[in-house]
């Protein structure tokens, strides 16, 4: 099984998920577009936006996480390589993160059918959007992959310890990260300002989670080398 093969199995697989999503959060936007625009016509008030986009990346990230173990263990039955394997999904990552990001901000455009109603998520244009929610989706998809890459090769306690502590340490640093954000000269005011910076616009967001999808697919490569690697030598 080659790249092309491995690639078109990954996207057969996720397609009923993938078009599942898609119709739920279409139906969802176009319905709540409708009731707004009745509840206006009927003297209501009421805006929304329905931020189809950032749901989507939320969704990708769950296919990121799911994507590690079976599809690992589909590529060691039929004889694929570890590099094969990763090509395979790195593939699969850009094809969902851009038809996802060209899906969300489409159904973020229903909303402003009724222009009494709507209020618009980002002032910049629609292709900017794409590009920020394309890097988005990518970084997430790469997170969750590494996340289950590295949960993959783990035993039970190891599990436990790094699922109760790395969220605690994240939550922790983030505070301090705030804090830091109004204060120059606390300890972690630069790394805040990174996210000052990213914040600034939506480019500067892109290129951020541009960067950040980079560093977690070289992680992701990195967990695939070793994976499998115990069941193997068992087995032998």
């Amino acid at each position: 099984m080659k790249i092309k093969q491995m690639t078109l199995w990954q996207l057969k697989a996720n397609l009923p998920a993938f078009l599942t999503f898609y119709g739920i959060v279409l139906a969802l936007s176009v319905t709540l577009t409708i009731v707004f625009f009745s509840l206006s016509s009927a003297g209501g008030v009421g805006t929304f936006n329905f931020g189809a986009a950032a749901i989507g990346a939320f969704f990708l990230f769950v296919v990121g996480c799911s994507s590690f173990a079976e599809n690992i263990h589909i590529a060691f039955a039929n004889g694929v390589s570890r590099r094969t394997h990763f090509l395979s999904f790195l593939i699969f990552s850009v094809l969902a993160s851009a038809v996802t990001a060209i899906f969300g901000v489409a159904a973020d455009a229903v909303p402003s059918l009724s222009p009494a109603t709507w209020v618009p998520l980002f002032s910049d244009g629609l292709g900017i959007q794409f590009l920020f929610f394309f890097a988005l989706n990518m970084a997430l998809m790469a997170l969750g992959y590494f996340i289950a890459g590295a949960y993959y090769r783990m035993n039970k306690a190891a599990r436990w310890i790094v699922s109760l502590c790395v969220p605690a340490a994240l939550i922790v640093l983030a505070v301090f990260t705030v804090n830091a954000a109004g204060t120059p000269g606390q300890p972690l005011s630069s790394f805040a300002q990174v996210f000052i910076w990213m914040s600034s616009s939506l480019i500067n967001a892109f290129l951020f989670w541009f960067i950040f999808a980079a560093v977690f697919f070289l992680f992701g490569w990195l967990v695939t080398r070793r994976a499998g690697v115990r069941q193997q030598q068992s087995a032998a």
